[in-house]
């Protein structure tokens, strides 16, 4: 017997529906070089390795960050005129910090291009940085 695909709910329309997805397990990363970028996140950002992959660290959530070797592209980076005025390059990610001031201080011993901690007021306090493949981020401390 042939199966067939599932395309209706079977929620009842007056059931408040959840997200169908709770979170972001991974990250996929592209990198020139796996073994220079796994160092370099150990060392700057403290990830921990994943005992089954080489290619994956993990963040203090619990996260993953997927590094993979790139043949075409150099960075996750993107260009748009949708965040802070006309062709800004924008980040793929944001992390999340509890001590911003250590973590910029880190990643600029470890070679990172790091800006400004700047202060938000209430919303917190964030700063931009580039890893060794010039991957753009963007850090957050609430």
């Amino acid at each position: 017997m042939e199966q067939q695909p599932v395309t209706e709910s079977r929620q009842s329309p007056q059931t408040e529906k959840s997200p169908l997805v709770k979170g972001v397990l991974c990250n996929y990363l592209p990198v020139s070089d796996l073994p220079r970028a796994r160092a370099w996140y150990m060392q700057a950002l403290g990830l921990k390795p994943f005992e089954r992959n080489d290619s994956i660290l993990i963040m203090g959530s619990g996260q993953w960050i997927f590094f993979l070797e790139s043949k075409d592209r150099p960075n996750a980076n993107f260009t748009t005129d949708n965040w802070e005025g006309d062709d800004f390059e924008m980040f793929s990610l944001t992390f999340e910090t509890d001590d911003i001031v250590t973590l910029h201080s880190s990643l600029r011993e470890h070679g990172a291009a790091v800006e400004a901690i700047t202060d938000n007021g209430s919303c917190g306090l964030q700063f931009r940085f580039k890893d060794v493949d010039g991957n753009r981020f963007n850090v957050w401390q609430n």
